[in-house]
């Protein structure tokens, strides 16, 4: 039988657009919200496809109406066949989220809440442009609660300037203490397309490093145990579909700027909104790139993919469902990976070390 895809629909409305944000977004631009789902309906009509897993993502899909989310979940339903035990993921921002909203997200059938916390210190809020405040986000935590949602996952951002250590043990401290079943825990990364960037903000990238180990080791100590390089949980709740990406599954990306991974193809759509409006119109399909790899190319990036997950990857099964081999100089950049502390194998599985998690972006270039 063939596998499910996991689906990621790309909700690019925001009121504003924080300075740290490199995604393609559309501020002030809601009014677009009835042509662009119903192009999302449009372009979910080519696949027909079963689904274990549906992210809806952005940009702010909180931000949307009521007739625009019973419209999206209407769409999705239709046009996919769902399986029985579906992960469904929704982002929310702590200002665009009441109880109203909460019970049609239950209601609609989505299981799994991520939510763009950040911080609870609110001079880091303004620092970071995020349009709430501690307060809105324990609300909004509050709210969800009431509304039935036991699966939450709470974004907190570390490692900004100005930031102390001290700062940041006190402000996971509280980020914790809400008790959350899942965190993703991002080092503040200056982008090229962000405002940070054009801005010249500047972060400590040393300082950060050594913040890493810290903070991981905060949170498993309060019970959310890291799985991935970014991501922590309790048991059992493990974002099922991030984990396919890390995997090297299918996708389906729908949507502004969506990518997607199928029959060994990957895919684009256009970036900006009102192309990929006019292309979805015109064509009923956005797409404006592709690309597929040969089979030791996919072996690598699986491979590397597969670094950032803490149980690592078994390099030989790889070799055996692909049917090659890693060239030999790749697994020669492995070994001098291994003997400078940066990797090391387990059995059959070769994983990133705590030092080597901090630099996966060096290890890929060196691999690749």
């Amino acid at each position: 039988m063939i596998q499910p895809l996991s689906v990621y629909v790309h909700i690019p409305f925001c009121k504003k657009k924080c300075p740290y944000c490199s995604f393609a977004v559309a501020v002030g631009q809601g009014h677009y919200e009835k042509d662009y789902l119903a192009a999302i309906d449009r372009e979910a009509m080519s696949y027909g496809a079963r689904v274990s897993t549906v992210y809806i993502g952005g940009g702010t899909p909180s931000c949307l109406s009521q007739e625009g989310v019973e419209y999206l979940f209407a769409s999705i339903f239709q046009r996919f066949t769902v399986v029985e035990n579906v992960e469904i993921s929704f982002e929310v921002n702590p200002d665009s989220i009441d109880r109203k909203k909460a019970a049609l997200l239950k209601k609609a059938g989505v299981n799994r809440i991520s939510l763009g916390l950040q911080s609870l210190d609110d001079d880091a809020l303004v620092l970071l442009g995020r349009t709430h405040s501690a307060d809105d986000a324990l609300r909004a935590l509050g709210i969800l609660r009431e509304a039935g949602f036991d699966n939450i996952n709470l974004d907190f951002m570390y490692g900004y300037p100005g930031q102390s250590r001290e700062g940041v043990r006190k402000d996971l401290y509280r980020v914790l203490a809400l008790g959350c079943e899942h965190l993703s825990l991002y080092a503040l990364n200056i982008e090229e397309r962000s405002l940070f960037f054009a801005r010249r903000v500047e972060v400590d990238n040393d300082a950060q490093g050594e913040l890493y180990g810290e903070v991981c080791g905060q949170a498993e100590a309060a019970g959310v145990y890291q799985y991935e390089v970014s991501n922590f949980s309790r048991p059992g709740y493990e974002s099922r579909h991030n984990s396919n990406y890390w995997q090297g599954g299918e996708y389906a990306g729908l949507g502004l700027s969506a990518h997607s991974h199928i029959a060994g193809e990957r895919f684009w759509n256009a970036a900006a909104l009102p192309e990929y409006l006019q292309l979805m119109k015109v064509s009923g399909t956005a797409r404006v790139g592709g690309e597929r790899l040969s089979g030791p190319e996919k072996l690598v990036e699986e491979f590397l993919f597969a670094l950032r997950m803490n149980k690592g990857c078994d390099l030989g099964a790889l070799e055996i469902r692909f049917g090659s081999e890693m060239p030999m100089e790749k697994k020669e950049t492995l070994e001098s990976l291994i003997e400078m502390g940066l990797l090391e194998e387990e059995g059959m599985l070769i994983r990133a070390t705590p030092r080597g998690r901090l630099l996966l972006d060096e290890i890929a270039a060196r691999i690749i």
